[in-house]
């Protein structure tokens, strides 16, 4: 029930009350079909469903955008011809203002906005003169900025959430990139450190037996010869993990990549993942790493998500985006790789492409939290 109404009924989560808020203003045109009989009003009823139907899903996906926000336009503008209604336009508005359009794109579906608001205002105006009413100057004001403004409002609103979004997750990137380097200085203390200074003690040990027991004297050069080789086992295992992107590495890398392609990025819980095992760290760095590729050069989306999380077996990954999606038995899209990469250290991923793409990681925690 929960997934039935997150897939076809809620607005996202992200948009807050707001929308919600907006449906008020369909009452009055309820109340107007309301008015009507037979099928004629069965027939505006049902287009009133097929408008909201089209406005909701707007914001699932930008897949066909530009499309339904003409619909809708049209819509807007029938109702008005029928009812004098210009207040149906306020939804295309918010829409247009909310949605996380590039510049280019929102530039241009708000002068299309415009044009058929104007339009409107003039059928409205057309009708109120024809016959010769009076019309109040509040009411007047009213008719024109309620619609023309939320628009602004709206886009004003999500820019000013978009930048402190961007500041949240600049924070979370750095607190991931202090904690790597934490982690990577306690491990060359914990490791490195207590080994050389047992190799500097056998050392002087073995200088001062030198003279007095040679035989003591070559076990413990043998034994330091076996703990240095430890230590530079240990060293290439370090170095061997620096070649490798951490996952900080890839999230800044990941923003600045998505925002050139004026792509908003989303990111939830990247604290905690600094404590994962290195080796999934990695895995997950290179699947974002092949998934917002093909977002920025296939998707058409307009935001990429990337949300963290893990229960007492498992550590999850969920990377969406709202594109037009992919065909699952593409080989091209990368799955085939990302599911090799995962497999490969005993995880799952799985795929759909409904509203966008959703790529969800599963890895099992087989050795338990990485310890600092």
């Amino acid at each position: 029930m929960k997934k039935f109404l997150r897939t076809h009924l809620l607005f996202p989560e992200y948009l807050g009350l707001a929308p919600y808020f907006w449906l008020l203003f369909l009452l009055p045109v309820f109340s107007l079909i309301g008015e009507l009989t037979g099928s004629e009003r069965y027939f505006w009823y049902g287009l009133l469903f097929f408008y909201t139907k089209v406005y909701r899903d707007s914001f699932m996906t930008a897949k066909n955008f530009c499309l339904r926000v003409v619909v809708q336009l049209v819509i807007d503008l029938i109702f008005v011809w029928r009812f004098n209604y210009i207040y149906l336009f306020i939804f295309t508005s918010f829409l247009i203002g909310s949605f996380p359009l590039a510049k280019v794109q929102f530039r241009r579906l708000l002068g299309l906005f415009y044009m058929f608001l104007a339009l409107g205002l003039g059928i409205v105006f057309y009708g109120l003169w024809s016959v010769k009413a009076n019309i109040d100057i509040f009411d007047l004001v009213l008719m024109i900025l309620a619609p023309a403004m939320p628009v602004l409002a709206s886009r004003s609103l999500g820019e000013k959430q978009e930048q402190k979004r961007n500041l949240q997750n600049e924070n979370q990137r750095l607190r991931l990139l202090a904690a790597e380097r934490d982690r990577i200085a306690q491990a060359l203390h914990d490791d490195l450190g207590q080994s050389f200074s047992l190799l500097a003690l056998k050392a002087e040990l073995a200088q001062k037996l030198l003279e007095i027991d040679p035989v003591k004297t070559q076990i413990q050069l043998e034994q330091i010869a076996t703990e240095a080789r430890k230590n530079l086992d240990i060293v290439r295992q370090i170095v061997h993990d620096l070649k490798y992107e951490t996952l900080g590495q890839i999230l800044d890398e990941t923003s600045d990549k998505l925002k050139q392609a004026e792509i908003k990025l989303i990111v939830e819980n990247a604290e905690d993942v600094v404590l994962w095992e290195v080796e999934i760290q990695q895995t997950i760095a290179a699947v974002i790493n092949e998934a917002v590729t093909n977002t920025i050069r296939y998707s058409q989306a307009s935001f990429f998500k990337i949300s963290f999380a893990e229960d007492a077996l498992n550590y999850l990954v969920i990377l969406k985006d709202n594109g037009i999606g992919f065909d699952t038995r593409q080989a091209s899209f990368g799955i085939t790789g990302i599911k090799q990469r995962v497999t490969k250290i005993g995880g799952t991923s799985t795929f759909t492409t409904e509203n966008g793409t959703l790529i969800t990681l599963v890895f099992p925690k087989q050795k338990g939290l990485v310890t600092k």
